[in-house]
């Protein structure tokens, strides 16, 4: 009997560190999902916290003086001007960090001024933080993705 006894405790051990075993492996499936989920939530933030209602007014206002001329009212280019591409969502601007946008703005470009000389560091800041309430949420946050790399200066 006594051999019974001890078949039927090494079974039932055998048994216990078995289900010890697949609650700790889906435990730790289950750790990794919630960190990966956490990691994608993080990354969607945006590197700094955007505009408030005031500076984006002012954006829309240096925008309407300074860049609709050559960009389109609503950002969506010129086909007369190619040096003059869309701001919004259906071109390449969302994929430059806000610190390359920043820089393209003071110094200019290929066809676009020099505006760093007209323009307060407020008012650039204020017509990119504009320009990207044109973009959908999706490339927002991919935009701020790169924004950590080249952060506003």
């Amino acid at each position: 009997m006594s051999r019974k006894i001890d078949r039927r405790q090494r079974r039932q051990a055998k048994v216990r560190r078995r289900r010890m075993t697949y609650a700790a492996i889906a435990g730790g499936a289950l750790l990794i999902v919630a960190l990966f989920a956490l990691a994608v939530v993080n990354g969607s933030k945006p590197a700094e916290p955007l505009a408030n209602e005031e500076t984006i007014a002012l954006g829309q206002q240096v925008y309407e003086q300074t860049c609709a001329a050559c960009h389109g009212a609503q950002g969506e280019g010129h086909a007369a001007i190619a040096e003059a591409p869309a701001l919004d969502e259906t071109e390449h601007a969302w994929h430059h960090p806000d610190g390359q946008i920043q820089q393209l703005i003071i110094n200019g470009g290929q066809q676009m001024p020099a505006l760093g000389e007209q323009l307060s560091d407020e008012e650039i800041v204020a017509v990119i933080r504009y320009i990207q309430t044109w973009w959908d949420p999706a490339q927002l946050a991919q935009q701020q993705d790169r924004s950590r790399q080249m952060p506003l200066q």
